[in-house]
C-alpha cells in the first residue's frame, strides 16, 4: 500500500501552505461559513478569554493529485451540486497547546456545505452512505490533522478498521452541517473515536463510533 503524500492541511494562521493549493479555497470556505450565523457561532472562541478556533482546510479537500483524495477532494467538491465548501477548526487548550509536540488535538469540528440536492437519497434527504462519509472524513481528519502538527503521538498513518452509524433523524440534502469528531481512547495501536453530525439549530441527526489502526512499519 502506498502511504499518503506529505500532509495537504491548509492553515494559513500557522502558515501551512501546501503547493500548488487553489489561491481562494481556504477564503472562499471561510468567507461562506462567516455569512451562516449558526456557522459564524462555531468560529468564534467559546468563551470571552478563551483562545481563538484554528481555521483550516482538511487534506481531503486539497488534493495533491489525482490518484488519491479524490472522493470529497474533487467527486463531491468539483460538483457544485454536491459539496461546495468545507472548512474545519478545532479550539486549543491554551496559547502553548499548538506548537506543544506532546500535546495532540483530539477534537475536530468540520463544517460542510451541501449543494442543491445532488447527495439526495429520498427526495430532499442526504444519502446515507454520504452521511457516513462525513463522519468517517471527519474523523480521519484528527490525525491527519495531528500529523500536520508534528505531534509526536502521531507517527503513523492511520485507517478506519471499524466504523457503526445510528442514523437518528433525516439529514437535509441541502444546506450547512457540521461534524464534530473526537478521540475516546488510544489502545496501543487503536484509536477509538467518536462523532456525530448536527445541522442549524443543534439538533443530532446521527452518530458514530469507530475504531482506527495505525499501520506497521515495514520491517
Amino acid at each position: 500500500m502506498a502511504l499518503p503524500t506529505r500532509s495537504r492541511v491548509l492553515l494559513p494562521s500557522l502558515g501551512l501552505y501546501p503547493p500548488d493549493t487553489p489561491p481562494d479555497l481556504f477564503d472562499s470556505a471561510a468567507a461562506h461559513f462567516s455569512s451562516v450565523p449558526w456557522c459564524a457561532s462555531h468560529m468564534r472562541p467559546g468563551s470571552p478569554d478563551g483562545p481563538d478556533p484554528v481555521l483550516f482546510v482538511p487534506q481531503g479537500f486539497n488534493p495533491a493529485s489525482d490518484s488519491e483524495d479524490q472522493f470529497i477532494g474533487s467527486t463531491l467538491g468539483k460538483n457544485p451540486r454536491a459539496l461546495r465548501h468545507m472548512l474545519c477548526l478545532f479550539r486549543p487548550d491554551d496559547a502553548g497547546h499548538l506548537r506543544d509536540p506532546a500535546r495532540p488535538v483530539y477534537r475536530v469540528s468540520a463544517l460542510f456545505s451541501l449543494g442543491e440536492d445532488g447527495l439526495s437519497g429520498y427526495p430532499g434527504v442526504l444519502h446515507g452512505g454520504i452521511v457516513c462519509s462525513l463522519l468517517d472524513e471527519t474523523q480521519g481528519i484528527v490525525h491527519e490533522l495531528n500529523a500536520a502538527l508534528d505531534k509526536a503521538t502521531t507517527t503513523s498513518t492511520h485507517l478506519t478498521a471499524a466504523l457503526t452509524v445510528n442514523f437518528l433523524r433525516p439529514v437535509p440534502a441541502r444546506g450547512e452541517l457540521c461534524v464534530t469528531a473526537w478521540v475516546e481512547s488510544v489502545q496501543g495501536r487503536k484509536i477509538l473515536m467518536g462523532a456525530e453530525l448536527t445541522g442549524a439549530d443543534g439538533s443530532v441527526f446521527a452518530t458514530s463510533r469507530s475504531t482506527w489502526v495505525a499501520l506497521r512499519e515495514k520491517l
